[in-house]
């Protein structure tokens, strides 16, 4: 994508989410949200077995390269209903 204000190129990113339910059972929930962001693009998610019964969803997005668009999706996945925390994963440009 070309910024046509500046005449330079915006990369895209690619982030990974891990995201930890509040309890087991939850992790559907919080797919069908992060299918409904609207920030960023969800390409993938998927979820792994972390302890106890507990899940983590794995949560790929594809974004513009912009300042705080990272953060600003972190806090948009955080405010999703049972969702315990959520940390960045990885980010890369693609």
């Amino acid at each position: 994508m070309r910024d046509h204000n500046r005449g330079v190129e915006m990369a895209e990113l690619m982030a990974v989410y891990r995201i930890m339910p509040e309890e087991p059972g939850a992790e559907q929930n919080i797919k069908e949200a992060l299918a409904k962001i609207k920030n960023a693009s969800l390409k993938e998610v998927r979820v792994e077995p972390f302890a106890f019964g507990l899940n983590a969803v794995i949560a790929a997005f594809l974004m513009q390269e912009q300042e705080g668009l990272a953060e600003k999706l972190e806090e948009e996945i955080k405010g999703i209903a049972k969702v315990s925390d959520v940390r960045l994963e990885h980010v890369s440009r693609i």
